[in-house]
C-alpha cells in the first residue's frame, strides 16, 4: 500500500470514518472530499492507497446524486492518475458526468475509442474532435460516426492527427460542394434569389481560402524567423 490507511491521521481513512458514521441515503455528500484529496496530490502515488480509494469512491459513485457525480468528474477532471475503475465507471456514466473527461482529462486513444462506443453522439463527437493530440484511430472513428459539423470541427483542429483517407475525405466534401455551387451557376434558369445567395457562398468562400493562405504563410515566415535566430 502506497499509505498506512489504518492511521487515524490518514487523510482517506478520516473520510471513510465519517461515511461509516453517515446515513447511506447521505454518502454521496463525500464525494467531494474525496475528489479533492485526490486533486491535492495532483494524482501522485503515496498520498492514498489506490485501491482502497477505488473501493470506497465507487459504492458512493453508484449511490450518489446526478449533481454529486458531476461535481467529483469536474473536480478530478484535470489531474491524472485516477484509478483505472474510477476513471471508467466516471466515463460510462451519463454525458453531464462523463463530459469533463472526455473534454478536459488525459485519456488514451484507446480510452477515447471506449467513450466512442458508448456514446457516439454528436455532443461527444464534437467534445473529442476538439481534443489536441488526438490519434488516427481516433480521428478515423470519428470521422466515420461524425455529422458535417463535427467533420468541419475536426478539421479544424491542427492538433488532431489525420489519416490520408481523412484528408482525402474531406477534400472530396468540399470539392463536392464547389461542383455543386458551379453547376447550379451555370444554369439558365436560376431564380435570382438563388443565384444572389450562390453569388455570395462563392465570393466569401474565395475569399476565406485566400485569407487561409496569407495566414498560413504569415506562420511560416515567423517559424522560419524563429529558426534562423
Amino acid at each position: 500500500m502506497d499509505v498506512s490507511w489504518r492511521d487515524q491521521n490518514d487523510p482517506l481513512s478520516k473520510i471513510r470514518t465519517a461515511i461509516a458514521r453517515s446515513r447511506p441515503d447521505e454518502r454521496g455528500c463525500h464525494l467531494k472530499p474525496l475528489a479533492e484529496l485526490h486533486v491535492a496530490g495532483r494524482g501522485k502515488p503515496g498520498v492514498y492507497d489506490g485501491i482502497l480509494y477505488a473501493e470506497t469512491v465507487l459504492p458512493l459513485l453508484g449511490g450518489a446524486s446526478l449533481f454529486e457525480r458531476m461535481a467529483f468528474a469536474d473536480i478530478v477532471a484535470d489531474v491524472g492518475r485516477l484509478p483505472g475503475d474510477v476513471l471508467a465507471a466516471l466515463l460510462g456514466d451519463v454525458y453531464l458526468v462523463s463530459r469533463p473527461l472526455v473534454e478536459r482529462a488525459r485519456l488514451s486513444d484507446g480510452e477515447l475509442l471506449g467513450v466512442i462506443d458508448r456514446d457516439a453522439s454528436e455532443s461527444t463527437l464534437l467534445v473529442i474532435a476538439l481534443r489536441q493530440g488526438i490519434g488516427v484511430p481516433v480521428t478515423d472513428r470519428v470521422t466515420d460516426l461524425g455529422t458535417l459539423k463535427v467533420h468541419l470541427t475536426l478539421a479544424g483542429n491542427d492538433g488532431a492527427t489525420l489519416s490520408m483517407a481523412t484528408f482525402d475525405r474531406f477534400s472530396n466534401l468540399t470539392r463536392a460542394q464547389n461542383d455543386m455551387d458551379l453547376a447550379l451557376a451555370r444554369r439558365s434558369d436560376l431564380p435570382i434569389s438563388i443565384a444572389k445567395a450562390l453569388h455570395q457562398r462563392l465570393s466569401e468562400r474565395a475569399a476565406r481560402r485566400v485569407e487561409e493562405m496569407m495566414v498560413r504563410d504569415r506562420n511560416r515566415a515567423r517559424r522560419a524567423l524563429a529558426l534562423g535566430r
